[in-house]
Order: structure tokens, then C-alpha cells, then sequence
């Protein structure tokens, strides 16, 4: 089974991730080093990091071919045996492409339409030496693509998980989610 856990910055997918790895036991890959290999090594596809809109569909079948690949790595004859894939690149359109091709997964996307520069502020980090004004850009974006994500997951059938009303329940949903899924 592969485990697909979609949704903008620092909305906790990786997070999640680590839940399943440390948990269930499965490995995993986030998709910033996906993004960093097709940043590097084949910059004319225009894959690269950042907040840009393009970013995801650009990525798509590069993402599609990975989770292949991971799929065709699995012990079909292991229930247990799974992958877990997380990254902003994770998208509705990806699940339901990959679901198409026969892969086996399930997926979930996570969102938070109430993030504040004040959440953002708590992993410093993420954006080192930015202004209030990059704070107050970086929370409304993550806002708007976590409301656009849950129309898309509404659109077409994928699980979004709201973690502005509450961050530890919505994790738990979610990794309870993708378990009972899969």
C-alpha cells in the first residue's frame, strides 16, 4: 500500500509521516528530495522549490512514475508492506492519477485555512530571518491553498483533514484515516 499525504507548508504532513514510519514501521520518502533531484538535475522541466503555483503539475508525472515505482517495489504477498509519499507536490489530481494506473493507496490531505505568522513563527527555521511582512504573505497562502485544497478534496472524493481547529485531533484523524483506508 502506498500512503499519500498531501497539502501546503507547514500544515503537517511530514509530521504524519513520521507517525507512520515510527509506528507502522514503513519507510517513506518526502517529495522535497524528488523536487530537489528534478531541481538539480533536469532544471528544463522547471520543477524546482518554492511556493509557485506550477510547481505540482509540473511535478505530477515525475511523482506518478515514483509512486509506481514504489508500488512496484511492495511484497504483494506482504499485506503489511507499504511506502509512504508526503509533499506539497501530493495533490487530488495525483491520487486520483496514480489510483487510476492500478496502484494500490490511499491518501489523505491535510490543510489549515486558520494558520497565523504566530504558528509559522514557532519553526523558525522554515523561514530564517523573514520579516513580519513575509510571515503575514506565507499564512494567508498557506490559508488560501489549504481552502482551495479542501474544495478539490470535496471535488473529488479525497479525505481533507482541517488542522486550524485543532492540530494533535486532526493528526490522529488523519493517521486513523489513512489506516482504516488502506
Amino acid at each position: 500500500m502506498i500512503y499519500l499525504i498531501g497539502g501546503p507548508p507547514r500544515v503537517g504532513k511530514s509530521t504524519l509521516a513520521w507517525m507512520l514510519l515510527e509506528r507502522e514501521g514503513l519507510p517513506g520518502c518526502p517529495t522535497d528530495a524528488l523536487v530537489s533531484m528534478l531541481q538539480g538535475a533536469a532544471p528544463e522541466h522547471g520543477v524546482r522549490h518554492g511556493t509557485h503555483p506550477d510547481k505540482a503539475v509540473l511535478a505530477q508525472p515525475f511523482l506518478i512514475e515514483f509512486i509506481r515505482a514504489a508500488a512496484e517495489a511492495l511484497d504483494a504477498s506482504d499485506p503489511q508492506d507499504g511506502y509512504v509519499v508526503e509533499g506539497d507536490i501530493v495533490t487530488p489530481a495525483a491520487a486520483t492519477a496514480a489510483a487510476a494506473l492500478g496502484i494500490p493507496l490511499t491518501s489523505v490531505f491535510l490543510g489549515n485555512t486558520k494558520l497565523t505568522p504566530a504558528n509559522l513563527r514557532a519553526t523558525p527555521d522554515w523561514l530564517a530571518d523573514a520579516d513580519d511582512t513575509t510571515y503575514r504573505e506565507i499564512a494567508a497562502w498557506v490559508r488560501e491553498r489549504s481552502a482551495a485544497l479542501r474544495a478539490a478534496c470535496t471535488a473529488s472524493g479525497h479525505v481533507y483533514v482541517e488542522l486550524g481547529t485543532g492540530y494533535t485531533h486532526g493528526i490522529e484523524q488523519a493517521y486513523s484515516t489513512l489506516l482504516e483506508r488502506s
